[in-house]
């Protein structure tokens, strides 16, 4: 057998950058002992750069849920020779390890029933963000497809579970949130060598991870529930990371963080070794409504390189705010937006329609608050109804798709925005709603 695992990502996904989560995975293994028996399959790549403009546009759009469905009979069609050859290196392996997303999961399980058949005493471990929220969506069980086909079932990080298994000591089938305590110790860099870097559109443009969890606790927020606790890996490694990309001709990083300025002594560290060793650099990152953050940390950001920020604000209405606890208010968001400006740092908000308990008051709050601060906040970075999310505390029913009034409020809602000629990013207006997806019953 040519390998002893190889981790693999099913289409469809995003197909702009290399998947992060994979890569860092991968190095994780090789820095464990496994450099010469850890394959990388981004078989999402693959296929997305075989295909033809009109399905290439396809895959681009977010939530197509028909697309998704279809994928399987898509790459028999489309892509058989293709397939053929991955199915046969895969087959080759002890273990194939599947990072699983809602847009990849019939693929992920088809695909490895297929290798199964191809190889009776193959391993497969399913883990990644569909497999954690399928674990709170049933209450910590798994359906017996799932079941059937998976040898290890990850919730939560990969790193310690996976190893494990690898040598052994697994001794059950499904593994929950088990965590490393500490990733500042670590300085390696995602496993780059193991994929074809060039092979994405964009070239130019890379992910980073500064780190993991997140310590707020928004009320409708899924990300948070992927992992127990909340580390900052050493700001070294991410200068290190960001030397090696530099080297391959890399000008623009995109932090991936849930909330980079989590840890404001960490986060002004890093501008200052940003600023010590590059100038600066190309940069853009999430971050929360922060008003204490000090003036010289936002020139320092500046500084640095940073060229975008992506804000959740999620509302306008002091009242929602409380209710989604989001651990602040509007006169603090306000506050921070000119602090922002002062600094010169362009951003965009996120904005949430229809939260729960959500009345024509707040709706109308929230939208005033907008309109009156509107040459206080640059760009509308997304709009969308609210969404339920498996693990969260909010009623399901809440969701728009058991409520056509929320669509129509949100529809309503950008309108008003754009008749005050907000400035938006039109592919995230409603990009979380699924296509297809009217109103449904519980």
């Amino acid at each position: 057998m040519d390998k002893a695992i190889a981790l693999a990502l099913c289409p469809p996904f995003w197909p702009d950058l290399p998947p992060l989560s994979l890569i860092s995975l991968g190095s994780f293994l090789i820095q464990s002992g496994y450099k010469n028996d850890t394959d990388i399959r981004d078989l999402n790549n693959i296929f997305f750069n075989a295909a033809g403009e009109d399905l290439k546009k396809e895959w681009r759009k977010s939530s197509n849920r028909e697309f998704q469905q279809n994928m399987p009979e898509i790459i028999q069609n489309k892509f058989r020779d293709i397939l053929k050859k991955q199915i046969t290196a895969l087959a080759a392996c002890k273990a194939v390890g599947f990072s699983v997303f809602k847009s990849n999961l019939k693929v992920s399980l088809w695909l490895a029933r297929e290798l199964k058949n191809r190889n009776n005493n193959l391993k497969v471990v399913l883990g990644g963000p569909e497999i954690s929220r399928i674990y709170f969506k049933t209450g910590s069980s798994f359906s017996a497809q799932i079941k059937n086909i998976s040898d290890l079932t990850v919730v939560g990080e990969g790193e310690l579970p996976l190893i494990e298994f690898l040598k052994g000591d697994a001794r059950q089938k499904t593994v929950c949130f088990k965590e490393r305590a500490h990733i500042e110790s670590e300085n390696f860099i995602p496993a780059y060598e193991k994929i074809d870097p060039n092979s994405y559109p964009k070239k130019n443009s890379v992910s980073l991870l500064f780190s993991r969890g997140c310590p707020r606790f928004c009320a409708f927020c899924g990300e948070r529930l992927l992992y127990r606790s909340f580390r900052v890996k050493r700001v070294q490694s991410i200068i290190d990371e960001i030397s090696y990309h530099q080297g391959r001709g890399v000008k623009n990083f995109i932090f991936h963080d849930s909330m980079l300025n989590a840890d404001l002594r960490a986060l002004e560290k890093l501008c200052d070794e940003i600023i010590a060793n590059f100038g600066k650099i190309n940069w853009e990152a999430q971050m929360a409504v922060r008003p204490q953050m000090s003036e010289r940390l936002l020139e320092k950001i500046k500084q640095s390189g940073c060229y975008n920020l992506f804000i959740g604000l999620e509302s306008g209405s002091n009242n929602t705010l409380r209710r989604m606890r989001k651990g602040f208010c509007a006169d603090e968001a306000k506050v921070f937006f000119k602090k922002l400006n002062k600094a010169c740092l362009s951003f965009g908000v996120s904005l949430i329609v229809g939260f729960p308990k959500e009345t024509n008051a707040d709706y109308k709050e929230s939208l005033r608050f907008l309109i009156e601060n509107k040459s206080l906040i640059p760009k509308i970075e997304q709009i969308n109804p609210f969404v339920y999310y498996e693990g969260t505390s909010i009623d399901k029913t809440a969701d728009h798709k058991y409520n056509s009034k929320i669509m129509e409020d949100t529809a309503d809602f950008i309108a008003e925005l754009k008749r005050h000629r907000f400035k938006m990013t039109s592919a995230f207006l409603n990009n979380l709603v699924e296509e297809g997806s009217g109103s449904q019953s519980p």
